[in-house]
């Protein structure tokens, strides 16, 4: 069996852990919410999050992480966006240089997924190797590591809500509101402080 030709779906389907008609409904589940594969088949009730994560690592190909285990560098968490590991189920777990390149150590539950390899590694400007958890210890790693007033709550204002607000609020110097916008997206989790280096031409 051919890992890297496949979909998660495919593998689990070819491994017979799940029907076609579990896979459409998982498919159809993803097309209309959003999120992985994986994360629909658990939703649905087809498997659980833990078979999921043992089916890849007895693949032999990705090794499982367990997130309890490790010591995260802060500075790690500067790297994505805390929305975006929330809306992605990601977690990054090392970082390390080889010669010029810099190499990130992912932990995500989905890491056949090359759309969201590809993507994690053009936000970080890192190449992405995948690591295997389940979602859980992913949210979890997520919480541990973040300050509790940046987490993202259901209530919180929508973006367009955010900057309104804060054009109103502030003196009419277009460079404060400008850095205040900037100061409550990196608050936010919307961007990071390289972003916001980027954005200053620091």
């Amino acid at each position: 069996m051919d890992i890297k030709s496949n979909m998660l779906g495919d593998l689990l389907l070819e491994a017979g852990l799940i029907d076609q008609f579990q896979l459409d409904s998982a498919l159809s589940y993803q097309r209309n919410l959003g999120g992985q594969i994986g994360a629909a088949l658990v939703k649905l009730g087809y498997l659980p999050q833990e078979t999921i994560a043992e089916f890849l690592e007895a693949q032999q190909l990705y090794s499982r992480v367990g997130l309890d285990e490790l010591t995260i560098d802060p500075a790690l968490m500067e790297l994505l966006p805390l929305k975006r590991m929330e809306q992605l189920t990601v977690f990054p777990v090392q970082l390390r240089y080889q010669e010029n390149e810099k190499i990130l150590r992912v932990a995500m539950t989905d890491p056949t997924d090359l759309r969201l390899i590809e993507n994690l590694q053009f936000i970080t400007g890192c190449r992405v190797l995948p690591l295997v958890a389940t979602e859980d210890d992913i949210l979890h790693a997520i919480r541990m590591n973040t300050d509790d007033d940046l987490q993202f709550q259901e209530s919180d204002p929508g973006l367009e809500d955010l900057m309104d607000n804060t054009l109103l609020d502030l003196t009419p110097d277009v460079d404060v509101r400008f850095d205040r916008l900037l100061q409550i997206l990196r608050e936010k989790g919307l961007l990071t402080k390289t972003d916001i280096e980027r954005i200053n031409g620091v």
